[in-house]
């Protein structure tokens, strides 16, 4: 059916001579009024998807980007975004997908007045997957031929349309079931569409203690967003945001350290450049990122000292974090530049999956530098604690007996190699000039 097709018989469905509504007196907040509608059960082949539902709109994205534009009245792409929605969630699907078929549809979905579904896109994709599925009896399914739906005016504008789905998806409790970088997608489509940062947050369901709209949230998701951005345009991955699964605290973070630093009004910091210095630090930390690195960990490498703790991360640290900052670009921009190209990849795919073939280059480039940035990270992590615990001498001594008992002497090394001879004879050196303080 085409939309025009789908908006005759929708308008003909709320035909009272017709039909009667199975749900009445629904309130919602349509154009800034709460009103009351109807909910009528409507045939399943009068609704199309909505692709950019909240739960897939990175996977559609990221599809789109690799392929081509999907189109929901298009029965070969609504399959796609059907796959899509049910692999979102799977383990959910499977109970709810029983509990459509046996218990019937329990809450209402919402839907345009020419058939596209706001709200409900996974139920009536399950509906769907009930009616197709020839090993259930006709008369035990014939329920699941119809969703449940409030049919919404004809004046329901694109920006009406867009609040209300913003509001029911990600507005709700049930918006800790979808994909983290949902919201961030959403909340840059919203803001793309001219809402304020206060309507956005109050769809989104963020606000204060007192209630209020909480403003400083939308900022947060549209600064990690940009951040997200250049993050994949640096690995040329652009607008596969499938990429960014499980980064979420890491790209917080590291937004965070970056908007303190670009400031230059951080206490406690060496005469850093806040455009040079802070761009190395967001391409080193970028390779941490790809390189699946203990979010915990990283912040060792970003965070930005205070005035009672100077010392809190490589980059608070001059002399740490150039000697950090000079061996990564040494050591891993060489094999960075060296991989095969995105685009490489995609003319030799023979239709095999972008995605997986990114992620398997992902994981070649981890294994060859991993090794290095993680000797490059223990190493700079052991000079910071050395400098936190500077003003703690026992510390440091107890630290540095127990490193000179762990040598195995025994090992040829030990005997034949000029290097180790000349560092005991540092280490004695040293010891000589604290035995001298200490007797005076």
């Amino acid at each position: 059916m085409t939309a025009q097709e789908r908006k005759a018989a929708l308008a003909k469905l709320q035909d009272p001579k017709i039909s009667k509504p199975c749900m009445t007196g629904i309130p919602i907040l349509y154009h800034g009024e709460r009103r009351t509608f109807d909910a009528y059960m409507i045939p399943l082949e009068y609704l199309v998807y909505n692709k950019l539902n909240g739960r897939i709109g990175s996977i559609v994205k990221s599809y789109e980007k690799q392929n081509r534009p999907l189109d929901p009245e298009n029965e070969e792409d609504s399959r796609i975004i059907e796959k899509f929605l049910w692999e979102s969630k799977e383990d959910a699907n499977k109970k709810t997908r029983m509990s459509l078929l046996y218990d019937h549809q329990q809450k209402y979905g919402i839907v345009t007045a020419d058939g596209k579904i706001i709200d409900g896109n996974r139920r009536a994709s399950l509906l769907n997957s009930i009616r197709r599925d020839e090993t259930i009896p006709p008369n035990q399914k014939q329920h699941c031929n119809y969703f449940i739906a409030v049919i919404l005016p004809v004046d329901a504008d694109r920006k009406e349309i867009l609040r209300l789905e913003t509001t029911y998806q990600m507005g709700e409790d049930a918006k800790v079931d979808y994909n983290p970088i949902e919201k961030y997608l959403k909340c840059q489509d919203l803001y793309d569409e001219g809402f304020t940062r206060k309507e956005i947050a109050s769809f989104m369901g963020e606000t204060k203690a007192n209630g209020e709209p909480d403003t400083s949230k939308i900022d947060l998701y549209l600064g990690v967003l940009k951040l997200m951005d250049e993050y994949l345009q640096n690995y040329h991955y652009d607008g596969i945001y499938t990429l960014l699964d499980k980064n979420e605290d890491s790209f917080q973070k590291l937004y965070s350290a970056l908007k303190g630093y670009s400031s230059g009004s951080v206490a406690s910091m060496w005469d850093f450049d806040p455009e040079i210095d802070t761009t190395d630090l967001k391409l080193i930390s970028f390779d941490y990122i790809r390189s699946g690195f203990d979010q915990t960990d990283f912040r060792n490498i970003i965070t930005k000292p205070s005035v009672g703790n100077p010392n809190r991360s490589f980059f608070g640290c001059k002399d740490i974090w150039t000697s950090f900052r000079d061996f990564h670009f040494e050591k891993i921009d060489p094999i960075t530049d060296a991989e095969e190209s995105v685009d490489e990849i995609r003319n030799n795919a023979n239709g095999a999956d972008i995605t997986r073939l990114l992620r398997a280059r992902d994981n070649s480039w981890k294994s060859k530098v991993s090794g290095l940035m993680l000797g490059n990270y223990n190493r700079s992590k052991d000079r910071l604690d050395n400098k936190q615990a500077a003003d703690n001498p026992i510390k440091l001594l107890q630290k540095a007996l127990d490193v000179l008992e762990s040598i195995d002497t025994d090992q040829p090394s030990f005997r034949n190699d000029a290097n180790v001879k000349q560092y005991v004879k540092d280490i004695g050196s040293l010891i000589w000039e604290y035995k001298k303080m200490l007797e005076k």
